[in-house]
C-alpha cells in the first residue's frame, strides 16, 4: 500500500517553503502534479505522482537533514547579496548551496547556525511562541555593572521596541571589557547589540553558543557537522 500524503506537507518537506508557504503557491497555480496545475492544497499525493513547483522536480521521498554550521564573522545568512558580500554559502562546500538556514546571525555576529532541507522544521523552529532559548557569549567594551544585568532580567524598552528579559552572567571584567553569557528566547534583529547601544556600550564579540537543546560545543569556524533533529513535541 502507497502511503499518501497532503501535497503541502511533500513540498515543504523537499524544499525551503513551510506548509503553510507551500499552500499559497499552490493557490498561485505555482505547483503542478502530473503536469497538470492545481490551485487546491487539501490533495493527497504518493510516491507515483510527479510533483513541481515552479516546473522544479520535487522528490516525496525527502530525508530530513540537519546541520550545525559555526558561522565565522564577517558573512552573510543568505543565498545572494547585491553588494557581492561574501555569504555562508562561499564559505560552506557546494553540497550545502541548497540547505535553508534556521534563524539568521548579522553580518558581525559568529557561532552556531543551524542548516535544514526542511522548510516546516525551519519554521517550526523559528516561531517566537515556541521559546526555543538562545545562548550567546558576548564581549562587551567597557565594564557592564550588575544594575544592568538586573534590569536585562526584567526586560527592557529600548527605543520603542519592548525586549523580553534576558538571563546574564558576567563571566570576566575588567577596566577594558566585560565577558558575558546571554540567553533569550526572541533573537529580535541586532537584539544584544541593540540593547548595549541604548546604554553607550559597545558588543565587540558575539557567538551563539546554542540554539534551543543544539550546542556549538567544539566545533571550529566554517566546520559543519551532520547531527540529530529533536522533535519537542514527543
Amino acid at each position: 500500500m502507497q502511503i499518501s500524503e497532503r501535497i503541502a506537507k511533500v513540498i515543504a518537506r523537499g524544499s525551503k517553503y513551510s506548509r503553510r508557504d507551500a499552500e499559497k503557491l499552490i493557490l498561485d497555480g505555482r505547483v503542478k502534479i502530473d503536469d497538470q496545475i492545481i490551485l487546491q492544497p487539501n490533495i493527497n499525493v504518493t510516491s507515483s505522482n510527479s510533483i513541481k513547483l515552479d516546473n522544479k522536480n520535487i522528490n516525496f521521498e525527502q530525508e530530513l537533514v540537519l546541520y550545525k554550521y559555526y558561522k565565522p564573522r564577517g558573512v552573510l545568512v543568505t543565498h545572494h547579496d547585491p553588494e557581492n558580500r561574501k555569504t555562508i554559502f562561499d564559505d560552506l562546500p557546494k553540497q550545502f548551496e541548497k540547505m535553508i538556514s534556521i534563524g539568521r546571525l548579522d553580518y558581525d555576529s559568529e557561532g552556531l547556525l543551524l542548516l535544514t532541507n526542511n522548510g516546516d522544521i525551519k519554521r517550526t523552529m523559528e516561531l517566537p511562541s515556541n521559546n526555543w532559548k538562545r545562548t550567546y557569549r558576548a564581549r562587551v567594551y567597557g565594564r557592564v555593572q550588575e544594575d544592568l544585568v538586573q534590569k536585562l532580567k526584567k526586560g527592557l524598552r529600548v527605543n520603542k521596541m519592548q525586549y523580553k528579559p534576558i538571563i546574564a552572567t558576567i563571566d570576566s571584567s575588567s577596566n577594558s571589557y566585560t565577558w558575558l553569557t546571554m540567553t533569550l528566547t526572541e533573537g529580535k534583529n541586532r537584539e544584544i547589540r541593540n540593547i548595549f547601544e541604548a546604554f553607550d556600550m559597545v558588543v565587540t564579540r558575539l557567538i551563539r553558543v546554542s540554539f534551543g537543546p543544539y550546542k556549538l560545543k567544539n566545533l571550529n569556524k566554517s566546520e559543519i557537522e551532520k547531527i540529530s533533529y529533536i522533535d519537542r513535541e514527543k
